[in-house]
């Protein structure tokens, strides 16, 4: 504006060819192949780790988003899981499939509207305690990515798996920004087709998709 023009110097240092190659993703150390293994191992944890691992695995739920779930948060009556905070800022919803439902309704009992369901569990020590137990290595964000994986196997859109792991679309994806929405009733047979298939590998059971 008015003609003032600011001068970075990270622009001369890209021109120089001395700027750091932007981070690589991580690659994903959960293969499907090791997810009998993972769930078998998992399985021997206590009560509140076990669910916890599970339900970050069956909803794509980043760590503390999963880890900080308070009793208010999970609707009951209609079906839905809130979680307010999140990394995109953008409060998000799922639907609350029989799988997690069974698993939220055992961790709600006899809580408080303010109480964390898994209140005394470690979430950064979780996968060092599954690896002791004979799980495979992984990092919790394994789960979520295995998640997407199996979704696009299935052949679920882009709109579908980013609703349900609460990823935001480009900036210049118009379309996926402005126009379509998905409400959390549009998720549920996707995510419930997803977790269906989740079990049958970690049972290591073979179907046709």
């Amino acid at each position: 504006m008015f003609g003032l023009q600011l001068i970075s110097p990270f622009n001369k240092l890209a021109d120089a060819g001395l700027m750091p190659d932007r981070a690589e993703p991580r690659k994903r150390r959960l293969q499907q192949e090791s997810l009998p293994a993972w769930y078998q191992a998992i399985k021997s944890l206590g009560p509140k780790q076990r669910d916890l691992l599970i339900l970050l695995a069956m909803t794509g739920l980043r760590r503390n988003e999963g880890w900080s779930i308070q009793r208010k948060q999970v609707d009951f009556v209609n079906c839905v899981l809130h979680i307010p905070d999140t990394k995109t800022a953008q409060p998000h919803s799922l639907p609350l499939t029989p799988l997690v439902f069974e698993l939220l309704i055992r961790n709600c009992e006899g809580m408080g509207n303010d109480q964390l369901l898994f209140e005394g569990v470690s979430a950064e020590h979780l996968s060092d305690m599954a690896e002791r137990a004979g799980a495979p290595k992984f990092m919790l964000h394994d789960l979520r990515k295995m998640l997407a994986t199996t979704g696009e196997q299935l052949g679920f859109s882009d709109a579908v798996l980013r609703r349900i792991l609460n990823h935001k679309a480009k900036k210049s994806d118009t379309l996926h920004r402005h126009y379509v929405q998905l409400s959390v009733n549009d998720i549920h047979n996707p995510l419930v087709t997803i977790q269906d298939r989740l079990m049958e590998l970690m049972h290591n059971e073979k179907k046709d998709h």
